[in-house]
């Protein structure tokens, strides 16, 4: 009986013990195609705007629909169609820029893409992101798509003064940008080139400190955790599909990841020996606990 009761006691605990398998949340990703290189929309000019969507399949008598939402264009519904090549989703739409303020030579313009299901009329939103695109004319960027000029030593020194590696707490602030590898790479005696590795330092450090100057405004609580921002860089310093990659768990603190970026746009220009045409940038933007 001894023996009966211990596998009894061993069924009931495993039932109490079961833990169901995890479902990864669905990915929604953004694309572009623009009308230049300089990596900025023309007022004006049309473009096609699209997503990607992994992990959600719409269930019996449902479809799924993508909707686009921003104050500079109109409201556009698109059905979100099997992508023959792979499992997901894709939806594209065709946008049109809004013209510029006055004196301006590049704007942010926020779009809202929601998911939903669509039953009969009904629509059912599951899920919502925020993503932002800079329209300009591509006369405020350089002909070429890229600065032949190297900025110098001094300005470079400006633009990294009092940028911390640590946090408040004395924490290495360690953000995500390729390369993986990032290094400063002298040259001799003379007055330093701004090669790739120190580029994305700079970029690092300068989106980390203000940063901290931002979070250090939020109220007790609004924290949340650390924070992820997408872009894509263009080789003028212009940024596309700013959005948050991963959220802190607060709205206010990913709003705030955003204007931190948009605030310092555009960057500095590519350095020569950086010949991408675009860089996808993953930014790691932690948050201190006070």
């Amino acid at each position: 009986m001894k023996g009966l009761t211990l596998i009894v006691a061993a069924a009931v605990l495993a039932v109490f013990t079961w833990v169901p398998p995890v479902v990864a949340a669905p990915l929604l990703g953004f694309d572009l195609v623009l009308p230049n290189a300089a990596g900025l929309l023309e007022p004006g000019q049309a473009f096609d705007f699209s997503v990607r969507l992994r992990g959600l399949k719409p269930g019996r008598g449902e479809e799924l629909v993508v909707i686009f939402e921003s104050p500079a264009f109109p409201t556009r519904l698109v059905s979100l169609d099997s992508d023959t090549a792979s499992t997901d989703l894709t939806a594209s739409t065709q946008l049109t820029s809004r013209p510029l303020a006055v004196n301006a030579t590049s704007q942010p313009v926020r779009v809202e893409v929601s998911v939903a299901r669509l039953v009969g009329l009904r629509l059912q939103t599951v899920l919502q992101r925020v993503v932002y695109l800079t329209v300009g004319a591509p006369s405020a960027a350089s002909s070429g798509g890229r600065s032949p000029a190297v900025p110098p030593a001094n300005l470079l020194a400006a633009l990294l003064v009092d940028a911390p590696d640590v946090d408040r707490n004395g924490r290495p602030v360690e953000p995500l940008l390729p390369p993986d590898d990032i290094r400063e790479e002298g040259a001799g005696g003379e007055a330093p080139a701004v090669s790739g590795p120190l580029y994305w330092k700079q970029i690092r450090e300068t989106v980390t400190k203000r940063w901290q100057q931002e979070v250090a405004l939020l109220r007790k609580g609004q924290e949340g955790q650390g924070v992820r921002v997408q872009f894509r860089l263009y080789p003028t310093g212009f940024a596309q599909l700013i959005r948050i990659e991963r959220s802190s768990g607060n709205a206010t603190t990913d709003e705030t990841a955003l204007r931190t970026v948009l605030g310092l746009h555009p960057f500095p220009p590519f350095p020569p020996d950086i010949r991408e045409s675009s860089v996808d940038v993953h930014l790691d933007l932690p948050v201190s606990k006070r």
